[in-house]
């Protein structure tokens, strides 16, 4: 899967900032101010840039430290450094071949360009020279398929997007007329209630379908996260009318934890309410037997669990740091039937 929408604003940024290989703590500060103003601005600044930090970090774009006296002490703790293994060093950088950049471009004559930068830079020099005054060709379509026509590799600008080029102040979406097309979320309607419940699992999904079909209470709609589509899939909300509320339930695990969080992110810059556990179900889920999962390193699962009811916090970090793992699935029709406490 691709790194969530925020994540590769913050890569994109932090890259373009990365004069060695090694990122002091200031400078990932800038760059998230930078690519996520409203974020770094807000009450859950420390959370997201964590959040966002150990998705980057599970891409192998950034490596961030093994030792814990390069965190700070708060919580989530924070790296004191990161690492760019990308970056090239200074003194290392490219020479530029004589390039007339086109306006949209301006910014490269100073830019410090990688070979590879600098082909994928000619490639869309071209492509503004090529369409510039046709108006018809500027027409917005989706990424893959101005990827296409750009590098005819539908999914290079996948892969640009996280990077250097796309910082602030470089390339946009925009200027290349082409935007990252979500997911469907997929979704059915229960009532005329203010709450959409997203569940990660279709089994699961078609449970609490079933379940709140007689009686949906607040919610008055409930979607299908699909996994880690939801990451994206979450600006779909914006056309479901009336949700005021969202709340999630999946499996607790750090990937079914990480979801919403990233999601929740994505979802504020589109003006979206954040994205909240659904407390009953996480519940019920915690009361059952864990399975064997994979273990999470302490600091890593203060981050994750973070997202989690305050009451429900220590219990989920012992689970992941235990190797441990909830499967919402355990949660099954029978039981949830018969304990009604979940119910909004």
């Amino acid at each position: 899967m691709p790194l969530s929408p925020a994540a590769a604003q913050l890569s994109a940024a932090l890259q373009a900032r990365a004069e060695r290989v090694t990122v002091s703590r200031a400078t990932v500060m800038e760059a998230f101010r930078e690519a996520l103003p409203g974020a770094a601005s807000g009450d859950n600044a420390r959370c997201t840039l964590a959040t966002l930090l150990y998705e980057i970090a599970e891409h192998s774009i950034i490596g961030l430290p093994t030792s814990r006296i390069k965190w700070d002490v708060g919580h989530p703790a924070l790296p004191e450094q990161v690492r760019v293994p990308t970056a090239p060093p200074a003194k290392h950088a490219t020479p530029r071949p004589h390039v007339s950049w086109r306006p949209e471009l301006n910014w490269a004559y100073d830019a410090r360009l990688t070979a590879s930068q600098t082909e994928d830079l000619l490639a869309c020099n071209r492509w503004f020279r090529d369409t510039h005054n046709q108006p018809a060709r500027r027409v917005a379509v989706p990424l893959r398929e101005r990827s296409y026509e750009i590098f005819r590799h539908e999914k290079r600008l996948d892969t640009l997007i996280t990077g250097a080029l796309f910082a602030p102040g470089r390339l946009t979406l925009e200027q290349l007329a082409t935007f990252r097309e979500p997911p469907p979320l997929a979704h059915h309607r229960l009532g005329d209630g203010d709450t959409l419940l997203v569940v990660e699992n279709s089994d699961t999904y078609a449970t609490l379908r079933y379940l709140l079909q007689p009686a949906p209470g607040r919610v008055g709609y409930i979607a299908f996260g699909s996994g880690r589509a939801f990451e994206a899939s979450v600006e779909n909300v914006t056309e479901l009318p009336g949700i005021s509320r969202i709340v999630y339930y999946g499996d607790l695990d750090a990937e079914g934890i990480a979801i919403p969080a990233r999601a929740s992110i994505n979802g504020a810059q589109h003006r979206l309410p954040p994205v909240e556990p659904a407390a009953g179900l996480y519940h019920l889920l915690l009361a059952h037997e864990p399975t064997v999962g994979d273990i999470i390193d302490s600091e890593k699962a203060h981050s994750l669990t973070a997202w989690l009811p305050e009451g429900l916090q220590q219990t989920a970090h012992t689970v992941l740091t235990n190797g441990q793992r909830h499967a919402q699935e355990a949660t099954n029709r029978r039981d949830l039937s018969a304990e009604p406490a979940w119910r909004w």
